[in-house]
């Protein structure tokens, strides 16, 4: 993988991989389906320390929902609610698994993170993964 200083590329396969990502999750919303979609052929997902974890998926928001984005482990011991604005009082709309890496935007409302249209997470139990870049 190339890094410029402007943005990182993306080989041709994980660019194929997330573009196929991005439509699943589309079709999904506009169904009225799941928060998560995993691509044909996904890169693999990484720990908070960067290492690779196993069998484990990253889950992507929505292309265009967030300005700049960067990878959080969930460390939640029970799971990480989602819901459907940036506090305690809206509704739960569906929960992330502790260890889970989501993408999640870099930049926080009321203590939330937003992880797609209308689905935030409590930033007070995500974990940014320093060793891969955000993406704007």
């Amino acid at each position: 993988m190339t890094v410029t200083a402007a943005r990182r590329t993306m080989s041709p396969r994980r660019s194929a991989a997330r573009a196929a990502a991005v439509a699943a999750l589309s079709a999904a919303a506009l169904l009225g389906g799941g928060l998560t979609a995993q691509a044909a052929a996904p890169a693999p997902a990484r720990t908070a320390d960067g290492a690779g974890a196993a069998g484990a998926a990253v889950e992507l928001a929505p292309a265009g929902a967030l300005a700049t984005q960067c990878y959080y482990k969930v460390n939640a011991s029970g799971g990480l609610l989602i819901r459907s604005g940036p506090g305690t009082g809206y509704a739960v709309v569906g929960s992330y698994a502790n260890g889970s890496t989501i993408l999640a935007s870099s930049s926080t409302t009321n203590g939330f993170r937003k992880v797609g249209t209308n689905r935030w997470v409590s930033s007070a139990y995500t974990v940014r993964i320093v060793n891969l870049p955000c993406e704007s």
